[in-house]
């Protein structure tokens, strides 16, 4: 694995993720291309593997084609928090409120759904529902999240509940919030195992999946579609699009309306269990209310702390990594200042796939099938829409979902490259800061 130096990091410092070093992504299926395949699934991720799974228990022939391996990007590089997701409700809200329902119930749907997969498929993966503490920053968003329960509660059953202040260390060994939010439900999953897990089950009912495969040139023809791979044209009835932030290069109307955005995570080394029963006695997945996102958990050993948040720059250049690692660790000693002296293990980094209105989509386009836009809460959210496109592959009324009734909408000048990330950053850090003066 590459190493990577820093006085913060341990002596064996790797910029690999935490994930890999129980489930590294791995090559698969060596075997010639077809010519001709009934469904072709491009990304192998949690969409692309969960979409797979319904599509070849149906008698299906599947093949999934991975730039790299089954699980390489997001899918294995994740934070591993699987929930509901908190803001959908909100932001459903500018569709009305029938749809900011629809959007909240196939939420816990979502969470729900992958509980079922990997009791199916007896995937070993860690899943433990731990709940999940979200700290506020200020009293004024401890009221704020008060409200918006007592309106989600008016919607729908809802067992979240408010923490105060004093009562906080109960769930997290801080004093920067200021009482928080708890929602019983969520859990945590190591997203390394899961997806290798998925792959391993898409594999046995029948899958072919091929590595280092990246497809390109992708055509509509008639009765179907032809792409390159490895030089080679292949042709298919039916494609899904499940690439996520990886998009772009695709097709030009996913290039204009999903936004890369560059995630990052760091390690630390173990740590001894009464820090670990101080600063996270739950074992939570947790969260800071700011807008500029920080989420963190415990590893599933709970051993160590995962902490993530977004980065901008995604060279793989040591220096850069180390950047990227000491500005995330800042926002950890925020939160754990008592971690000054604690290094790091790991570090890494991967590419999300954001929409505009900050909403999931499911989509036909140009005849293909999509999914993605997962907007940093993918793991529950990907593994539904993938099984919820899988059936409308197959012509199922069980495809039906929210996710396709939305506007997919893109902007003015957005042409793939999100030169209006850094301002977008820097204008929620400023509104962060003033919402704690």
């Amino acid at each position: 694995m590459p190493r990577i130096h820093a006085p913060f990091f341990s002596e064996n410092a790797v910029d690999t993720p935490y994930w890999w070093e129980a489930a590294k992504p791995q090559a698969s299926n060596t075997d010639e291309l077809p010519a001709h395949i009934e469904v072709a699934i491009v990304g192998g991720g949690f969409t692309g593997l969960n979409a797979a799974l319904v599509l070849a228990k149906a008698g299906k022939q599947v093949c999934v084609f991975d730039a790299e391996a089954p699980g390489w990007g997001a899918s294995s590089r994740n934070g591993g928090l699987l929930g509901p997701g908190w803001a959908f409700f909100d932001t459903g809200m500018a569709y009305g409120p029938d749809v900011a329902r629809r959007l909240v119930q196939e939420s816990f749907l979502s969470l729900q759904h992958v509980k079922d997969v990997v009791a199916r498929e007896q995937i070993d993966c860690d899943l433990k529902v731990v709940g999940y503490f979200r700290g506020a920053m200020t009293p004024r968003i401890y009221d704020k999240l008060g409200r918006d329960i007592e309106r989600l509660r008016q919607a729908m059953p809802c067992d979240a509940y408010l923490v105060s202040r004093a009562e906080q260390h109960q769930e997290i060994g801080t004093d920067l919030y200021h009482g928080g939010i708890v929602m019983p439900g969520y859990a945590g999953i190591h997203p390394g195992k899961y997806v290798q897990g998925l792959a391993s089950a898409a594999t046995r009912a029948g899958v072919r999946i091929f590595s280092n495969a990246r497809v390109s040139d992708l055509h509509a023809k008639s009765g179907g579609f032809t792409f390159r791979v490895r030089e080679r044209e292949v042709a298919a009835g039916q494609v899904l699009l499940a690439t996520n932030g990886y998009s772009a290069a695709l097709h030009p109307y996913l290039k204009r309306r999903i936004i890369p955005v560059g995630s990052g995570i760091i390690a630390t080394e173990p740590l001894a269990p009464a820090v670990m029963d101080r600063l996270m006695p739950k074992r939570r997945m947790l969260a800071g209310s700011q807008r500029v996102v920080t989420y963190y958990r415990p590893s599933p050993d709970g051993t160590r702390i995962l902490f993530g948040g977004r980065v901008l720059d995604m060279s793989n250049r040591e220096k850069v990594a180390v950047a990227n690692a000491k500005y995330i660790r800042s926002l950890l000693l925020k939160v754990f200042p008592e971690l000054e002296n604690t290094k790091l293990s790991h570090y890494w980094h991967g590419q999300l796939g954001f929409t505009f209105d900050h909403l999931a989509h499911t989509a036909r386009i140009d005849g293909m099938f999509f999914s993605g836009g997962y907007n940093g809460t993918g793991v529950a959210r990907a593994s539904w829409l993938g099984h919820k496109i899988a059936h409308q592959m197959l012509g199922s009324d069980l495809g039906k979902t929210v996710y396709s009734d939305l506007k997919f909408e893109t902007r003015p000048y957005f042409h793939g490259k999100p030169w209006f990330l850094p301002l977008a950053v820097g204008f929620y850090g400023m509104l962060d800061k003033w919402d704690q003066r």
